[in-house]
């Protein structure tokens, strides 16, 4: 259901109000936040500002376009796509259904592989990104490693677009490389130091039970890894474990109860060196794998 807010004098506070009950009612995780960083785009202000402009009245134009954004709350839109852009490692990304939003958990993933090149002194490396969606994972990488080569791959050409998008308002063109393609099907054997995929985990039954906002915008393809949750992730290991030059190493993203599946296939495919690494919550999110030398 829309609602319409009283086009006479309506505060910042009432309006606030008002959207945080659109973003409650379409039942939204965290209603407050999200309602707060909308008026902070409709009012072109900081986050921070709007508690000291409580009472200050809306002019018309802002009116206007606090009634589109409660309107796509109530259909239950996440306030990512609302905005049109998120943050991740510092970076404005621009997000819309064409990709999944980035997640907070996933900077733990680009960190860890961060933490290692650091602790190797790793010079220029060749980085591939697997399932790159809205880029944030190649170009967070590229943004902290200037040396680094890295190429980003998705097999939807929408999702890719939408990277080479966010490589452009960044000002990474031919930072990064773009490519067209299933996993890591079309490329060459033993060219890359690394390789990095946050592909699809959940399963398709847990799919089912996401939250609306999830299931209705964001693209099923990106999110539905099979009945449980490794279909993508078990063809992308041996195929990674060709494409790593020797002592290259292999990262993953996945689900929190997937580790153990994760480990086995990884050591079952001939990888050394299994890690797994927990997210900020302490679950278990990640694995880091080498190719023998």
């Amino acid at each position: 259901m829309t609602i319409t807010l009283d086009n006479s004098s309506l505060s910042l506070r009432s309006a606030l109000a008002r959207l945080e009950g659109a973003f409650s009612g379409a039942g939204a995780e965290s209603p407050r936040v999200s309602a707060e960083w909308t008026m902070a785009a409709v009012m072109q202000c900081a986050r921070w500002e709007l508690h000291a402009r409580l009472d200050e009245p809306l002019n018309e134009t802002q009116r206007s376009l606090l009634e589109g954004c409660e309107a796509r709350a109530a259909r239950h839109e996440p306030v990512q796509y609302i905005l049109g852009e998120t943050e991740f490692m510092g970076l404005r990304i621009v997000c819309d259904p064409r990709a999944l939003i980035p997640r907070p958990e996933t900077e733990t993933l680009v960190t860890l592989i961060l933490n290692e090149a650091r602790a190797a002194e790793s010079n220029a490396p060749s980085i591939i990104d697997v399932g790159t969606g809205t880029g944030c994972i190649a170009l967070a990488l590229a943004d902290a490693w200037p040396r680094a080569q890295v190429s980003a791959i998705d097999v939807d050409a929408a999702a890719l677009a939408l990277a080479q998008e966010n490589a452009q308002r960044l000002d990474m063109v031919g930072r990064v490389s773009f490519q067209q393609g299933n996993l890591l099907d079309a490329v060459t054997e033993g060219c890359a130091d690394i390789v990095v995929a946050n592909l699809p985990y959940v399963t398709s039954k847990a799919w089912r039970q996401l939250a609306l906002e999830v299931r209705m915008h964001e693209p099923r393809r990106a999110l539905d890894g099979g009945p449980d949750g490794l279909d993508q992730i078990r063809t992308l290991i041996p195929q990674a474990l060709k494409v790593l030059k020797p002592g290259g190493s292999l990262w993953l993203e996945f689900g929190a109860d997937q580790a153990g599946a994760v480990r086995d296939a990884l050591a079952g495919a001939g990888y050394s060196e299994v890690v797994i690494h927990p997210d900020p919550a302490g679950r278990d999110r990640f694995a880091a794998a080498r190719r023998p030398a």
